[in-house]
């Protein structure tokens, strides 16, 4: 019996093997997509704020084209004071080139604020597009490396059941039955060990004389809490 009880207790040990590949492998395609959503946020971030950029560009463009046909109206008025016959011609230019300079020195103003805030923006671009490139680079390794793991996983998969099923073909169909109805219900994991009277399945307290029988591995023994089968090891 203790040599069917840690043939089954080996069992367990690729039995868990495979649960955690088929893990990887399920969780694969998701962190792959995870990876890809990142690079879409950042690349939208990326455009977004390359148009508001576009935008202010565009205004600081049409705030110069105001300030040179303003500066060049002024230099119009300007040249009419030469011409004007009353004072009264003459206080009404004045006003209108106070007025357009003041217009000036407003829309100067303007071009000055968009062009740090251009120049802000261009600076916080930069790092973005430099942010984007290297989480590309890092995040086309990182897909290298999964499809490799992939591939691997396949392979050990197909290795693992192969052996698992070796080693269940020698094990008596009762015992066979028992761990595979536990697999099902107790989340792949139907063989554990008992550590300072505690089953290691459940967390349970098991009875004392029951512990000392365990430790003998010569009879199928199952946890009174969870039901899990008994193997027990020193090294665990």
């Amino acid at each position: 019996m203790e040599q069917e009880l840690k043939t089954i207790y080996e069992v367990q040990l690729i039995e868990t093997q495979i649960i955690e590949s088929e893990k990887k492998r399920f969780s694969a395609p998701k962190k792959i997509e995870e990876m890809d959503r990142e690079l879409e946020e950042l690349k939208a971030r990326a455009e977004k704020e390359k148009a508001v950029i576009d935008e202010l560009e565009k205004e600081r463009r049409k705030k110069e084209k105001e300030l040179d046909a303003d500066k060049d109206k002024i230099k119009k008025i300007e040249a009419k004071l030469y011409d004007v016959k009353t004072n009264k011609e003459y206080q009404a230019l004045l006003k209108e080139i106070e007025t357009a300079k003041e217009t000036n020195d407003k829309t100067e103003e303007d071009i000055l604020i968009l062009m740090d805030r251009i120049e802000d923006l261009k600076k916080e671009y930069t790092i973005h597009i430099e942010h984007l490139k290297k989480r590309e680079n890092e995040i086309k390794k990182e897909k290298e490396i999964i499809e490799r793991d992939l591939s691997n996983i396949d392979k050990t998969l197909s290795e693992l059941k192969i052996e698992k099923e070796n080693l269940l073909s020698i094990i008596s169909d009762d015992i066979k039955t028992i761990y595979k109805t536990l697999i099902e219900k107790r989340g792949g994991l139907a063989v554990v060990n008992v550590k300072n009277g505690v089953c290691l399945g459940c967390y349970m307290n098991i009875p004392p004389q029951l512990f000392i029988e365990v430790t003998k591995n010569n009879s199928l023994i199952t946890c009174p809490s969870c039901n899990r089968i008994f193997y027990y090891r020193e090294d665990s």
